[in-house]
């Protein structure tokens, strides 16, 4: 096992590497449920079938990711465009986003606007007005949380200054609404359940409700790696639209039960944080594009909000970090998407 400082742990994943030569390939990911596209890429040898061997980095968080793929320390990293991906642009660090990850769309709206449930059984927090004075949870500055947030307060006659926002981590979040010590805050899954589970939290409204087709998580390429090695980034971005393909085939009722499924939460289970696959089965999955196009309108209305807020220094704008054509490419190489009946 390669260890990397603080708080990277390295670990490779899959079967035996094939005997022909291969390329290597380090992929950088939290270790959620959203990563499943590369999951399924390694789990059912799509990488290895484009002549890849992925070694997946688990960070915890996205802007830990930046300057290991700066330096060409990873190749690729699963995470969110924030403000501070705008800002290290601006520095010199070329990172693009290339391919979707995660997006709140519809019924498949995996984030959800939480109340600490002694609030709404009391009547005191029933609509987003409510939350005026009431402290709120995020898990990041300058993330898309925060432009979520903003969007909501707005369309209650709200402002960020009517809120007392904290930053808490997701398993904080839900010890905090068990104790009393947090009102609301936006919870994906698993915690978004767990926190119903425990009768501490209730949902009052799915974040697709605040902004439909909200996009969450995207990978990124490091400039180093799209300038050295091309040809790898082409097969990995093939691999991982696969991949996607088939967790998309696997959505249905707002569940992981269509076609393919149980061999999804098989392979959800194996590769990510979530052991239990009856969690899995239950859990409001996240959609994603399975042709991998990243959403620009959400982006767009992140970066806006991050510009007037002053979190965006410079002048790069979403153009600059979104770079389509890896995922083009692959479409073409691959068809477009058709589902499966």
């Amino acid at each position: 096992m390669r260890l990397l400082p603080a708080v990277l742990i390295a670990f490779a994943v899959g079967a035996a590497v094939p005997a022909h030569a291969v390329d290597k390939v380090s992929i950088a990911y939290i270790g959620g449920t959203a990563d499943v596209g590369f999951y399924i890429a390694d789990a059912k040898g799509y990488l290895r079938q484009e002549g890849v061997e992925a070694s997946f980095i688990v960070f915890d968080s996205s802007a830990r990711m930046v300057a290991p793929l700066a330096t060409g320390e990873i190749d690729v990293g699963s995470g969110a465009v924030g403000a501070g991906t705008y800002n290290a642009f601006e520095r010199g660090v070329t990172l693009r986003a290339v391919i979707d990850k995660a997006r709140n769309k519809g019924v498949y709206s995996y984030q959800g606007l939480m109340v600490r449930k002694d609030l709404w059984d009391k009547g005191e927090i029933r609509s987003p007005k409510d939350l005026k004075g009431r402290k709120f949870a995020m898990t990041a500055p300058g993330s898309n949380e925060w432009a979520v947030l903003n969007d909501l307060l707005t369309s209650a006659g709200l402002t960020l200054a009517d809120v007392d926002t904290t930053t808490l981590s997701m398993p904080q979040q839900v010890a905090a609404y068990a104790s009393g010590a947090l009102d609301a805050s936006f919870l994906p899954e698993p915690f978004m359940s767990a926190a119903i589970k425990a009768g501490s939290a209730v949902k009052l409204m799915p974040v697709s409700q605040i902004r439909d087709d909200d996009v969450t998580g995207v990978i990124v390429y490091g400039q180093i790696f799209m300038r050295d090695r091309p040809d790898v980034a082409r097969r990995v971005t093939r691999a991982y639209i696969r991949g996607l393909r088939d967790y998309v085939d696997a959505l249905k009722d707002a569940r992981l039960a269509g076609p393919g499924a149980e061999e999804v939460v098989d392979i959800i289970s194996r590769y990510s944080t979530i052991k239990d696959k009856d969690v899995l089965r239950s859990i409001v999955p996240h959609y994603v594009d399975p042709d991998g196009t990243v959403g620009r309108t959400s982006l767009e209305q992140d970066w806006n909000f991050f510009k007037s807020q002053g979190l965006v220094k410079g002048g790069v704008t979403v153009d600059q970090i979104i770079d389509p054509s890896w995922a083009a490419e692959a479409v073409r190489d691959l068809g477009p998407y058709k589902p499966k009946n």
